[in-house]
């Protein structure tokens, strides 16, 4: 439809144009025998009204267009906005889907900032009735954020890099607690949150996932404090390194026959 009247206006600027152009070759064609039947006076205020009636139109069509360009302009920043805007709202559903693509895989690292959205989505939506107990295990999961933050910084203020190590110990205790949520909430997507049994269920098993995340949250604070006491001690006789190794050693050793994984 637009451009059909894109058209029929071409054809009108195109036939008007054509007109005046005659007007001007039948006036210029015309002079001398125009002047003799009529006279000079006739003549020049016949050529001043068509060179008039083109200057009137000449400014009408610049207006025209001018009108039209800018009508053009508007449609194309309001085009462009929407197309910016289905692009935004494409890249957001992207990226939606793909923040719960493979959320759940244990093929490799999990996630734990993915698995704490999902528990949040869980206590809004489907889960609601839950929701008390599906925030405190997030909040564990938040906790265990912060104490490899606090890891991280007693290393680096200290200079420890020969205990970097260690961080991968808080790293396994992570995944540990992501496989015991992942547990859960496979659970939760298959059972029935109608179903009085179900959420019986469901509510015992995040009990457990909270009270044994309780432990492991327990014995990695327990882990910081002593390696905090650790590095106070450094520097306070030769054997320090030596020391370090051993301690070390015993704290990963401690760490690794309470973190073994359970079969999924």
């Amino acid at each position: 439809m637009q451009d059909r009247r894109q058209k029929i206006k071409g054809i009108y600027v195109i036939l008007i144009i054509g007109l005046f152009a005659a007007a001007c070759i039948w006036l210029y064609l015309q002079t001398d025998s125009i002047i003799i039947q009529h006279g000079i006076r006739f003549y020049r205020k016949l050529r001043t009204g068509v060179l008039s009636v083109g200057s009137v139109l000449s400014v009408l069509m610049i207006v025209l267009y001018g009108v039209e360009w800018r009508r053009r302009q508007i449609w194309k920043r309001e085009h462009d906005e929407k197309a910016a805007e289905l692009e935004v709202r494409k890249e957001e559903l992207l990226r939606e889907q793909e923040k719960h693509k493979e959320v759940l895989s244990v093929s490799k690292k999990m996630d734990a900032q993915k698995l704490q959205e999902l528990l949040l989505e869980n206590a809004a939506e489907k889960w609601h009735s839950l929701s008390q107990q599906l925030l405190q295990i997030r909040m564990q999961m938040s906790i265990m954020d912060e104490y490899q933050e606090k890891l991280a910084h007693l290393l680096d203020v200290n200079g420890a890099a020969a205990l970097a190590n260690t961080e991968d110990v808080l790293d396994r205790v992570e995944q540990y607690l992501c496989k015991n949520v992942r547990k859960v909430l496979n659970y939760m997507d298959v059972a029935d949150d109608d179903s009085e049994e179900a959420v019986r269920e469901v509510e015992k098993r995040l009990q457990i996932c909270h009270e044994d995340g309780q432990k492991q949250l327990q014995q990695v604070q327990e882990f910081l404090f002593a390696l905090a006491e650790f590095l106070n001690k450094q520097g306070e006789d030769d054997n320090s390194m030596e020391m370090l190794d051993i301690y070390k050693s015993t704290i990963l050793s401690s760490i690794e026959s309470e973190m073994k994984y359970p079969e999924s």
